[in-house]
């Protein structure tokens, strides 16, 4: 299929063909030698709900395939349209679960190579209604303190005011940190680092804000959590 995935970036690209589970490996001086882009990013992801899902029997590693049928979130209750694919992620999905994927059906890419695919007698046929990437996971309260941290540099602001860009470099990095609670196979990689309890008097909002948490916490009670023991002892920070 000349339609992957990239599940991981490291000294090699690491892709995905979601369809069967086959993977091929990119080594960066390959990669450097002739780079490609990307036809869709974390920005174009959009929501899906789980109508249906078949395991197919398949597993490599994490990965397995299953069939599946999806509709999108925002028109749940709008139109009846659903879109039947084939997924990586059979073994975390169930019926009526969120999953974020790119909906390739009417999407303009304005790419080259994937208007070729579009007109190859070959692979015309390939290219599915909808590509699924990962589990949603529904976070209705603000994010605690989270009982972990990462060494991060501190960088300088090249044109300090842009709030934009400040604002979108934290939320990037919030996705990062949501990528790593909930991929055990990325937090293997890196060195994740107990925080420190700031231990303060609660205010009257802190109390509001409680309350309002309350009817949501059934809802984060399946957020993955890291635990104590994959945590190292507090750091200096830099």
């Amino acid at each position: 299929n000349p339609l992957t995935l990239c599940f991981r970036v490291g000294t090699s690209i690491s892709l995905l063909d979601p369809n069967t589970l086959q993977t091929a490996e990119v080594p960066s001086a390959i990669y450097w030698r002739q780079p490609f882009k990307n036809l869709a990013d974390v920005q174009e992801l959009v929501e899906f709900v789980v109508m249906d899902i078949e395991p197919v029997g398949e597993s490599k590693g994490r990965f397995f395939l299953a069939e599946i049928t999806v509709a999108r979130a925002s028109e749940m209750g709008v139109n009846d349209n659903s879109y039947f694919t084939r997924t990586h992620l059979g073994g975390i999905l169930h019926v009526g679960d969120s999953v974020l994927g790119y909906h390739l059906t009417g999407t303009n890419f304005n790419d080259p190579n994937f208007d070729a695919i579009q007109e190859s007698n070959q692979y015309a046929s390939t290219i599915p209604d909808v590509v699924l990437v990962r589990k949603y996971y529904a976070r209705k309260k603000k994010p605690k303190s989270r009982n972990w941290k990462l060494k991060r540099m501190n960088y300088e602001e090249e044109e300090p005011g842009r709030k934009q860009d400040a604002d979108r470099l934290e939320a990037d990095f919030e996705m990062f940190l949501r990528d790593i609670e909930e991929d055990q196979e990325l937090r293997s990689t890196l060195s994740l680092y107990k925080a420190k309890n700031e231990t303060r008097r609660p205010d009257r909002m802190d109390v509001v804000e409680e309350k309002d948490e309350m009817a949501d916490d059934s809802t984060d009670d399946e957020v993955p959590k890291i635990n104590m023991d994959e945590l190292l002892d507090e750091f200096d920070e830099l």
